[in-house]
C-alpha cells in the first residue's frame, strides 16, 4: 500500500511546495543552459552582461574593450555565486517545505545538494566546446549556496520570532 506523500498538507502548503520545486528546477535549468554554451557563446553572453552591468554605474563612452576585459571575471563570478545563492535559497525552501517537522535537516542537506550539482555542472562543462571545468568555480558555487541557505534560515528565523511575538501579544490582550 503507498501512502499519498500529501497527507498531512493543506492546500496552500501543497502550492508552496510545488512552488518551491519549481524554483529548484529553474535553478537548475538556468545553470544548465548557461553551462552547455560554448566557450564562444558564453564569452559573448558574459561581455554583454558585463557591459549592461557597467552600464549602469558608468557613462556608456567610458565603457571600452579593456575596462569590460577588467570587469569581466569579477562580474562572471558573482553570477556564479548569484545564481548558486538563488539555488541553496530555493533548496532550503522546498527542503523545508517537504521534511515540515525537521528543523535543521532541510538546511543542512540543501548545501550538499548544491555543492553536487555545482560538481556535475563542472563536469558538464568537461564535455561543452570551448568550457573546462574549475575547481574554483565549485567552491565559489558552494558559497553562494550557502549563502541562499544563510539568508533563507535568518527569513524563517525572523518571521517565526515576530510570529512569536504576535501571539504573546494577542494572548496577552486575550487575559484582560
Amino acid at each position: 500500500m503507498q501512502k499519498n506523500f500529501f497527507r498531512g498538507f493543506d492546500m496552500k502548503e501543497k502550492i508552496v511546495l510545488a512552488l518551491s520545486w519549481v524554483c529548484v528546477f529553474i535553478s537548475m535549468l538556468m545553470i544548465f543552459n548557461f553551462s552547455a554554451e560554448d566557450g564562444e557563446k558564453s564569452s559573448s553572453t558574459s561581455q554583454k552582461v558585463v557591459e549592461d552591468v557597467l552600464g549602469i554605474v558608468m557613462d556608456k563612452e567610458d565603457i571600452t574593450p579593456e575596462v569590460v576585459q577588467k570587469y569581466q571575471f569579477p562580474i562572471r563570478k558573482a553570477a556564479h555565486f548569484g545564481i548558486y545563492m538563488l539555488l541553496g535559497f530555493s533548496l532550503s525552501c522546498a527542503y523545508r517545505m517537504t521534511l515540515k517537522n525537521k528543523k535543521l535537516l532541510p538546511y543542512i542537506i540543501s548545501l550538499p545538494t548544491a555543492a553536487i550539482y555545482a560538481v556535475t555542472d563542472e563536469i558538464h562543462q568537461k564535455f561543452t566546446s570551448g568550457r573546462s571545468p574549475s575547481a574554483k568555480d565549485v567552491l565559489i558555487d558552494s558559497a553562494g549556496a550557502l549563502t541562499g541557505i544563510l539568508i533563507y534560515a535568518l527569513f524563517i528565523f525572523l518571521f517565526l520570532y515576530l510570529q512569536s511575538k504576535a501571539d504573546k501579544r494577542s494572548m496577552n490582550k486575550n487575559t484582560i
